[in-house]
């Protein structure tokens, strides 16, 4: 079973930096989302810094971004 816990936003066609505010164990734990498509670390976006989420490119106009949590308790 996994913890989730996740901070949303709508784009805006300017906006590339955006924050989050759960605790995370890896990077790899943290995931993205637009419109519900799962997004790629480096391909899509990166970690501006431990809290923030940098898209290479600013998600569109009304476009529901998600930053979401996804740790894997069953590994811990």
């Amino acid at each position: 079973m996994a913890y989730v816990t996740e901070n949303t936003y709508t784009g805006n066609n300017s906006t590339v930096l955006y924050s989050f505010t759960f605790e995370y164990l890896e990077k790899t734990d943290v995931k993205v989302s637009l419109d519900g498509t799962d997004k790629t670390l480096s391909t899509d976006y990166t970690f501006a810094n431990d809290t923030q989420i940098q898209f290479n490119s600013a998600p569109g106009n009304g476009v529901a971004i998600r930053i979401y949590r996804d740790t894997n308790i069953d590994d811990l």
